[in-house]
């Protein structure tokens, strides 16, 4: 192993740690052996020197922006570390439902502490927070059910809070709150909870209810009091549309705030039997427009700042039927970045006819 000067990178040179941004976002991940794509996106970061293998493999040269090149999410999706962290996550689920399931008819304690384990462990199979929406991200192709959506949530949650530089004890609070946010639905009729298609209006209204069957489920157990405001706020919005209380700007639970956004931007970017994922860049438009009457300013923005620095590198598909790769993030319109379409640079904040429609 040795430390390269990017400006010395070469394709085929191995990378021998992951790499990481200064603000300790995922790169590149350990193991992958460097194209001309890879070499410049560690450029476009700005970074200066990066650890690489002693020996250089052969790779044949690739076609500038061939269709058939493998994109960034699709080298991911065959990396050992993220097989990994798929198969440990669903696992997880797993095991999260029938947990949820034996605190809701009393036959075991509500242990946070014991409950939130996993997470970490799962966190830290991601990358930390450099690499946790990458993983994400690319769990989009089937169906979340309840019990991955809460683990999704309690990372998001998780990340965020590490992105907001609160407390380790902060950290924790909002990981755990977006872990049993939706430990309600255990009391919901499960043909409600699992239903294939669209849900009617009365369903929607009878669905409401797993807010506060949640809060009945928590509000005497020994867990902190954040944690419980998690499970009754998780619906709300700061400008009172939200439910079950309406609360508006301060009255609703600081950490509840984040898991508000974490469980927003899962549960529309996952899909479900009945419809497909929202694109990333869609949600992100919609928070862009909404998001400070509906959410904490300081969560949403903090979110929006750095969730949008995840998606550099990665392929998209625009309404106009190209495809390209996100090179730059627009600071004012952050779900407009510039893209590379071959040889030309489309800057979405200046053609507005376009859009993103999704990310491959």
């Amino acid at each position: 192993m040795k430390l390269l000067s990017v400006d010395k990178l070469e394709p085929g040179f191995v990378v021998s740690e992951n790499i990481y941004t200064i603000d300790d976002r995922l790169v590149l991940p350990k193991g992958t052996v460097l194209d001309e794509k890879d070499i410049a996106r560690i450029k476009a970061y700005s970074l200066y020197n990066i650890f690489v293998e002693d020996k250089k493999m052969d790779v044949e040269p690739k076609k500038e922006a061939s269709q058939d090149d493998l994109s960034y999410a699709e080298k991911l999706r065959q990396t050992e570390e993220f097989i990994k962290f798929k198969q440990h996550i669903e696992e997880n689920a797993e095991k999260l439902e029938e947990s949820f399931r034996m605190i809701a008819n009393g036959t075991m304690q509500l242990d946070i502490d014991k409950l939130t384990e996993p997470v970490y462990h799962l966190f830290v199979e991601a990358g930390g927070t450099a690499g946790i929406f990458d993983m994400l991200h690319n769990l989009r192709d089937s169906s979340d059910a309840v019990y991955m959506h809460s683990l999704n949530v309690s990372l998001i949650s998780n990340t965020i809070a590490s992105w907001m530089r609160l407390s380790n004890d902060e950290i924790q609070l909002a990981t755990a709150g977006g872990l049993i946010h939706d430990i309600g639905k255990m009391m919901m009729p499960p043909e409600l909870v699992n239903k294939t298609t669209p849900l009617t209006e009365y369903e929607k209204k009878a669905m409401r209810e797993h807010v506060v069957k949640g809060y009945d489920l928590v509000k005497d157990k020994d867990i902190d009091t954040h944690i419980k405001n998690c499970v009754l706020m998780h619906h709300e919005h700061r400008d009172g549309s939200g439910y079950p209380l309406g609360l508006k700007n301060g009255k609703i639970d600081p950490i509840a705030s984040i898991v508000i956004v974490a469980n927003a931007y899962d549960a529309m970017t996952s899909k479900r039997e009945y419809r497909d994922a929202m694109c990333p860049f869609t949600v992100i438009e919609n928070f862009e427009r909404e998001g400070i009457e509906k959410f904490d300013p300081n969560v949403i923005m903090t979110f929006l700042t750095n969730i949008v620095n995840t998606f550099i590198s990665n392929r998209v598909l625009l309404s106009n039927g190209k495809s390209g790769e996100i090179i730059f993030i627009n600071p004012d319109h952050l779900s407009k970045p510039v893209i590379k379409c071959g040889l030309e640079f489309v800057d979405l904040s200046s053609q507005k006819e376009l859009s993103i429609i999704s990310v491959v």
